[in-house]
């Protein structure tokens, strides 16, 4: 198979970059929270899966990450597969390398990522804050419940993800400011998802990223 691959200004961008079993310890994340809940969807599904089955499983959903000018390596997506895995005790993580940023310098680097809308410093009260503080391993990303709610809500088909954009992020704010916190119980998530349903029926909804106009009728 040929390699297409192409390096320009210090990145290597196209063709068929590798895909790899890495330490834990090399991933960044590059968004400030993750949610749990969805995160616990995940290992239940991938829990039932035959274990013969499992690692062809893992390196079909690998996780995408891009090559930091540092060595490591930066997840710009399948951040929930990472945390399943990591909790289930995978030894190694299944990475597919989207592109190679290792020719760029550290400024460079974020602004590049900041352009292709790959870096969310964002907490898990939706709160803003500096690159530099973005979470160093995967166990260490905390817990934003509104994240698992656009999750669930996106399953259900009220919206999609347009092209690059993580319409999730945005849709997850929404929901912050319409759905109240509950317990953090099974019955205190399924409140929740029921007022996320009712807040999706808002005709502000509609003017959310990906939104679905033609969908069924949510729960």
């Amino acid at each position: 198979m040929t390699d297409k691959s192409q390096s320009v200004g210090g990145v290597t961008t196209g063709g068929n970059l590798p895909q790899r079993w890495v330490q834990w310890g090399v991933l960044r994340p590059t968004q400030g929270a993750i949610g749990y809940v969805q995160v616990q969807a995940k290992k239940a599904s991938y829990r039932e899966l035959k274990p013969e089955n499992r690692r062809s499983f893992a390196e079909e959903q690998a996780i995408v990450a891009v090559l930091g000018p540092s060595g490591t390596l930066h997840v710009v997506d399948h951040h929930h597969w990472a945390r399943a895995w990591f909790d289930m005790g995978l030894p190694e993580a299944p990475v597919r390398i989207r592109e190679d940023f290792s020719g760029l310098t550290a400024e460079q680097f974020v602004k590049t990522m900041s352009e292709r809308g790959w870096l969310h410093p964002f907490d898990e009260q939706g709160r803003k804050f500096p690159v530099s503080d973005l979470p160093q391993s995967i166990e260490s990303i905390p817990d934003d419940v509104f994240q698992s709610l656009a999750a669930f809500v996106r399953t259900a088909g009220v919206f999609e993800n347009p092209g690059e954009f993580n319409a999730k992020f945005a849709w997850a704010e929404f929901l912050r400011k319409r759905v109240a916190v509950r317990r953090s119980t099974v019955d205190g998530f399924a409140l929740m998802l029921a007022d996320a349903f009712a807040a999706c029926r808002l005709p502000e909804a509609k003017g959310l990223p990906g939104y679905i106009s033609n969908r069924r009728s949510t729960p």
